[in-house]
């Protein structure tokens, strides 16, 4: 076993006991140093190896052949408000010069617990996540395909590092309401990790050979990744400090949308807040900022059809070397050849496309790198920072380009706007939206551009 797994909550203070077998498979004896407790006399975990208890065993000696027994106990509190969600440590065997380890891993406080030890664990088909208790995620979980996992309003979802839930040609819903938002974030709850970016994301390790042996890469997918999703729906959903927030790959049936996303925060993300790669996506009243790449990227083409979003970068954290919404209808393929997939019916109306980088002459905060540009405008009355002279300028209706938007403060991450200028009025839309962000009234005819409305 690399990980024991103490998957049962107490409902008061108690223990379990899971063996590890340590095997000796040569045919001479082995001298094992010893066998500790990274965490030392704080840990969590108490164990005894060939009967003798830790936290530290020096000196045992396995004949070939044989093994000896480590039994490894656990005592938490699930109901203490401090405790964390997973408590963890490992175990360590040390000989000649050697060191074997085993993750040790336990549900802490009171929450409702998804996943295990293994790459992948399959959700039942039709779930239900209340909000009575947090939810916690370990690992990688999987909405299998044709079935539906339903968020309820209001309830907290943690997620460990490296994990995150797979909607494997299935459906989410995520039903959130103003004042009870359904929020995604990591499962450290310190104070150190408020705003720590990175902190979950589901990451996909992968081996290969190189001349210099092998080498391991890991390679990063969305927190969420609907991948072939048919008609997911996320409402005031927040989604903050993970890798890649939202992932949303490939429609699952011809016609269908892959998500409609509203009234959802998407923030502090290391990579990108939306990624989305040949997808179908109706939206509005949608917050994504603050990414270590881009707040969105829409690639290899799809359909996204998004009303009264603001995307605003404005990264503090190191240097940003993305713009704030990218927007591409190729890829190249594994063989070389250019694949071109087509952005028909993509229309961007009444958004906010800016950042910290729009004064910068290394690029603008919206690129847009196509092959075969959409016949009519895909961005009407928005908001860009689009200076370069190559830019495919067809591409806008009635744009802004040159005035920053009069944000409330960017240093507070405050995007309302600000004065009660004409040019930041909008125009209706396709979607019928009565209300922004905030759960407030728009404007009838003249909505202004961005997810908030400024109130009379």
């Amino acid at each position: 076993m690399d990980t024991l797994l103490f998957d049962t909550v107490f409902a008061t203070v108690g223990s379990v006991t899971l063996p590890v077998k340590l095997l000796n498979p040569h045919d001479v004896a082995l001298e094992i140093d010893r066998i500790t407790l990274e965490g030392g006399p704080a840990s969590a975990y108490r164990f005894n190896a060939d009967g003798i208890p830790g936290p530290l065993v020096e000196g045992l000696r396995i004949a070939g052949g044989d093994s000896l027994w480590i039994f490894v106990e656990v005592t938490v509190d699930p109901t203490a408000a401090d405790l964390p969600f997973i408590v963890e440590d490992r175990l360590i065997a040390e000989y000649n010069g050697n060191a074997l380890a085993v993750e040790l891993v336990t549900w802490g406080r009171n929450a409702h617990f998804h996943g295990g030890i293994g790459d992948l664990t399959a959700l039942g088909c039709d779930e239900v996540w209340q909000n009575d208790l947090p939810h916690v995620v370990y690992g990688i979980v999987e909405v299998p395909p044709a079935c539906l996992l339903t968020i309820e309003a209001g309830t907290q979802v943690h997620v460990h590092p490296s994990g995150g839930i797979l909607v494997n040609r299935s459906t989410l819903r995520v039903e959130g309401s103003l004042g009870e938002e359904v929020v995604f974030q990591g499962d450290r709850l310190e104070a150190d990790y408020v705003d720590e970016p990175g902190s979950w994301g589901i990451g996909l390790d992968f081996a290969f050979e190189t001349d210099f042996g092998v080498e391991e890469v890991t390679v990063q997918r969305g927190g969420i990744w609907l991948y072939g999703s048919i008609d997911s729906r996320m409402d005031y959903a927040v989604l903050k400090n993970g890798t890649i927030g939202l992932q949303v790959d490939t429609v699952g049936l011809a016609g269908a949308k892959s998500l409609t996303l509203t009234n959802t925060r998407i923030y502090n993300m290391s990579a990108i807040g939306l990624l989305a790669q040949g997808a179908a996506i109706d939206g509005y009243n949608n917050l994504i900022y603050d990414c270590g790449q881009s707040c969105a990227a829409f690639t290899v083409g799809g359909t996204y059809r998004l009303e009264h979003c603001t995307f605003a970068n404005y990264w503090s954290d190191g240097i940003r070397g993305a713009p704030a919404v990218f927007v591409t209808d190729w890829y190249e393929a594994a063989d070389g050849s250019i694949q071109e997939r087509s952005l028909a019916g993509t229309r961007f109306t009444n958004c906010v496309v800016w950042g910290n980088n729009a004064s910068l002459a290394d690029f603008d905060e919206l690129i847009c790198d196509l092959r075969t540009p959409p016949a009519s405008a895909m961005f009407r009355y928005c908001a860009v920072d689009v200076e370069d002279e190559l830019f495919p300028f067809d591409q806008l209706f009635n744009c802004l380009t040159a005035d920053a938007p009069p944000f409330a403060s960017t240093a507070d991450r405050d995007f309302h706007l600000a004065g009660n200028s004409g040019a930041w009025d909008g125009t209706s839309g396709s979607f019928f939206i009565p209300t922004d962000l905030d759960g407030l009234p728009r404007a009838v005819g003249l909505p202004d551009k961005g997810c908030f409305e400024r109130q009379p």
